[in-house]
């Protein structure tokens, strides 16, 4: 089964619309698709009458934004029950907290002398959840950076000026949450930056797996994780983390496929296997 089980619609911060995004999937060959938009689920409904068109079989995701310690990570929650009242709050919370963390970005943003209005974030966002992403956007259309990244290294990224952390929800009250909801929790892409000491820390709450395919992940950080998810006997995982902005992205999507094995031990384990 070719499955791409990390992707991003305008939900959240991707490119395409859900329906859009389930149709390119079928033309690339993907068979099970997930769709991790960031702190929502609000792609499925749309999501699921495209895949029943398309031959597509959808797994219910989503990727949360966590802490360890002081450590901001991500994790990667699958086959959980997409109506579960408890883990459907704790993503209303986390949205509310994505626009306060936005007004005060730009909050901070006009203390540098960087002037955008907060209804052109909006606009940006498209109805989606509220990210960094959109405010580069704005600080672009407003001429008051060059380029995309240029936004993030001078104003929004980790040792930037502008930079506010994100939610201090501790990634294991998260994982309980999506443990009583069906689903399983997958750390998302840790070779970018995380070691393994953050990985045991979240093994002994409750982490079901690791994301080991992933476009950020050069065949060194592959070897590693996928020998600390045997060593911890932990699910594996990976997609292309699709968001469908540039040639590169698009050259990527349909070509990070994790291992059938892999897929058919994931759907083993969770409850909702597929996003009815």
């Amino acid at each position: 089964m070719r499955a791409d089980l990390h992707t991003h619609t305008t939900a959240s911060d991707g490119r395409l619309s859900p329906p859009g995004l389930v149709e390119k999937a079928a033309l690339r060959g993907i068979e099970l698709l997930s769709i991790t938009d960031h702190d929502t689920v609000a792609a499925y409904p749309l999501a699921r009458i495209a895949a029943q068109q398309h031959g597509v079989t959808l797994l219910p995701g989503v990727e949360l934004s966590v802490q360890v310690g002081r450590r901001d990570i991500h994790l990667l929650a699958y086959g959980f029950d997409l109506t579960d009242p408890a883990l459907g709050a704790a993503l209303a919370e986390y949205r509310t907290k994505r626009i306060t963390r936005a007004e005060t970005i730009v909050e901070r943003l006009a203390g540098l002398g960087v002037r955008i209005r907060f209804e052109r974030v909006w606009y940006h966002a498209k109805g989606g959840v509220l990210g960094r992403p959109h405010i580069a956007k704005a600080l672009l259309e407003a001429g008051l950076v060059a380029t995309f990244g240029e936004a993030f290294d001078r104003y929004l990224g980790t040792e930037a000026p502008a930079y506010v952390a994100k939610t201090d929800q501790p990634a294991s009250a998260m994982m309980a949450l999506v443990h009583a909801a069906g689903g399983v929790t997958v750390l998302a892409h840790p070779g970018i930056n995380l070691d393994e000491a953050v990985g045991a820390a979240l093994v002994a709450d409750g982490l079901d797996g690791v994301e080991v395919v992933h476009p950020s992940h050069n065949p060194l950080a592959k070897r590693r994780w996928a020998a600390f998810a045997a060593q911890h006997d932990l699910l594996t995982t990976g997609g292309s983390d699709y968001h469908g902005f540039g040639t590169f992205e698009d050259e990527n999507f349909g070509s990070y496929t994790p291992p059938s094995a892999w897929v058919e031990r994931l759907l083993a384990r969770v409850a909702h296997p597929e996003a009815a």
